[in-house]
């Protein structure tokens, strides 16, 4: 291809493309410069990176629990074995004094000794001396307030059951 030739070549990309004509004329930027920067941000982010595992590999990890083994199922608490009282209430043996409130429906709030102890159904220990009267109050919306009095017994556990009525 002789010079002339070339240079119509040149003008004829230079028409279509004046950056094409531009680098095929030998005048164009050197993106070397612009490939350094991005090597540079790319080692510097590696080398942030391998910093930031060194310091995390370096703290101290929780220890993890260990799961059980084995669940020992040959012990259960036997459910606690009332007997009725001429007043409705049902009793059982326990260290010390002791409710517990259910209530038909179920979910009303319950106070003993004047204490909210929650919703039905609720245990309570309650400390007391024997024959002291111990306040036991059942409320839930739309239904009448049932209030009870029971009297305090030594190591006794007193279950009641309270009927709300509309």
């Amino acid at each position: 291809m002789d010079r002339h030739q070339a240079d119509r070549h040149l003008q004829a990309a230079a028409q279509r493309s004046p950056e094409l004509a531009a680098m095929l004329a030998g005048r164009h930027d050197d993106p070397s410069q612009r490939y350094k920067r991005i090597a540079a941000i790319v080692g510097v982010a590696a080398l942030a990176a391998a910093l930031l595992w060194v310091v995390t590999s370096a703290l101290p990890r929780p220890k993890k629990s260990e799961p059980a083994l084995e669940i020992d199922r040959s012990v259960y608490l036997a459910p606690f074995k009332t007997e009725p009282t001429p007043t409705g209430e049902e009793t059982s043996p326990f260290a010390g004094f002791a409710v517990s409130v259910d209530t038909d429906p179920a979910g009303a709030l319950v106070a003993i000794g004047g204490v909210v102890r929650g919703e039905a159904p609720v245990l309570a220990s309650v400390t007391c001396r024997d024959g002291d009267k111990v306040a036991i109050r059942a409320a839930k919306e739309g239904f009448r307030t049932v209030r009870r009095e029971l009297a305090c017994r030594a190591d006794t556990l007193v279950k009641l059951t309270l009927r709300l009525e509309r």
